[in-house]
């Protein structure tokens, strides 16, 4: 029995005796957490230096685990079962008082749409099976955030659970950044990803246990920004005091990864948690700045600017690369000319999707981000539907704390820092632009966006 399998037998049994013991609302976070961060990332295998068959390569050497491949067995299928089966375990009868909202009905539909998909097109791997990994992956973590953290307690709770969790990478952190070995590989053996992106401007980034390292520096800066956070909402100063060694702690281990874009968006969400006159606005800007990335989003997949072109033609564009590689994020460029060049694979099947998770094959190189990976597999029917739900319980929320501030001021209480509705919504726009370039997202964002649908739509409450 390998190492993977062993780690997932022994997770699994800790997992569910963890219930015992836990509150059910803790339980649930830390198993699924812990999980994503501690376990072996899949089934890895040598890698042949030169396959015979490209198509037999197998799919962990290009895909995420956030879309369905040939490999369906990893460490969020296992983390997100545990977490499931225990609860349903333990705390059965939350699950009956449960009641679906509107909002729900775009989640059922992402995690149906492979099955339907597989009606008119053929499939790979088949519809049925890949509506079970989405909801696996996608809507088991979302009812989890809907049934146990949808209000302000249990909001709170699961970020002080990722915050506690992500602190205890710090030793691997020290080891990986100093020296670049890889911890995953001393423990689990081959890791595919191991070295890319490893050297960076100072040391290397760590991997830990993560896919990839630009999701370990995307994880640490959520982290980070809920840890900063975190310091505004407790009243004692001894706890804050604590807090503040946690966020010190965290915003250390996110700059020494050195993932600029991830460092740039924490940045950005925390300037807005932070300011009086951001945070007033927040709400207000929320439906414009989405439909403006919508708008840049088709713009982008559209291929009508040519990207590629005009970095390779013209003085402008010379000159933007030049300032990239004198910068070292001549990545930056490289991801966006790997989407331009499968543009037109994408466009084949725009609506519905090819319903192959490797459609780019034939073209030798991948998109590197998510969403248009998700496009090409699942067409802009997929896209919608995966992605309405978290945005409208963003919007949802946002909304509803915007009113909650106008009462504020109606009665001359002071405007509140400390919306959790408003942290978490942050985080779920983070990923979604980091999305757009990299395929390893912050894989508890669903759990995330699934907290902030509202129990009671425009309640004014101590969000």
């Amino acid at each position: 029995m390998s190492a993977v399998s062993i780690a997932y037998i022994v997770f699994i049994l800790l997992g569910l005796l963890s219930f015992a013991f836990l509150a059910p609302q803790r339980a649930v976070a830390t198993v699924y957490l812990s999980g994503l961060i501690f376990l072996p990332v899949s089934f890895y295998s040598m890698i042949p230096a030169e396959p015979a068959d490209a198509a037999a390569l197998p799919s962990y050497l290009i895909m995420t685990l956030a879309l369905p491949a040939n490999e369906l067995v990893n460490k969020a299928v296992i983390a997100a079962i545990t977490a499931l089966i225990g609860a349903l375990l333990f705390d059965h009868r939350r699950f009956l008082h449960f009641r679906p909202s509107i909002i729900d009905l775009p989640m059922a539909g992402w995690c149906l749409w492979p099955t339907v998909q597989s009606l008119f097109i053929v499939t790979e791997p088949v519809g049925w099976l890949s509506s079970i990994y989405l909801f696996v992956l996608w809507g088991v973590p979302w009812l989890l955030g809907r049934i146990y953290f949808s209000e302000r307690a249990g909001r709170l709770a699961l970020a002080d659970i990722i915050v506690g969790l992500t602190l205890s990478l710090l030793p691997i952190a020290i080891i990986e950044g100093a020296s670049g070995q890889r911890v995953y590989e001393w423990i689990f053996g081959v890791h595919p990803f191991a070295d890319v992106g490893a050297e960076r401007y100072l040391g290397y980034r760590p991997l830990a246990m993560f896919e990839d390292g630009n999701q370990y520096g995307l994880w640490v800066c959520c982290a980070a920004l809920l840890a900063i956070w975190r310091v505004k909402t407790v009243p004692s100063n001894d706890e804050k005091k604590w807090r503040m060694v946690a966020a010190v702690t965290l915003c250390t281990l996110a700059v020494a990864a050195q993932s600029i874009g991830a460092l740039l968006l924490m940045g950005a969400g925390i300037a807005i948690l932070q300011s009086d006159r951001l945070l007033r606005y927040s709400s207000k800007m929320a439906v414009p700045a989405l439909i403006l990335i919508g708008i840049g989003l088709a713009v982008y997949g559209s291929g009508i600017i040519p990207l590629r072109s005009i970095a390779k033609e013209t003085a402008v564009g010379q000159l933007a690369m030049d300032a990239l590689r004198a910068t070292g994020r001549s990545s930056f460029a490289w991801r966006i000319s790997q989407d331009q060049q499968t543009l037109p694979q994408i466009q084949e099947y725009i609506l519905v999707g090819s319903g192959q998770w490797n459609w780019w094959l034939e073209l030798g190189k991948r998109p590197w981000g998510l969403l248009l990976l998700l496009v090409g597999q699942f067409g802009l029917i997929g896209i919608f539907l995966a992605l309405c739900s978290p945005i409208a319980a963003m919007l949802a929320q946002l909304r509803n704390t915007q009113f909650n501030q106008e009462i504020e001021a109606e009665h001359n209480q002071p405007k509140s820092r400390q919306s959790s509705t408003l942290a978490f919504s942050i985080i779920v726009i983070i990923t979604l632009t980091d999305g757009l370039l990299n395929a390893f997202i912050f894989l508890p964002v669903t759990m995330f966006a699934g907290s902030l649908v509202l129990n009671q739509r425009f309640q004014v409450s101590s969000r």
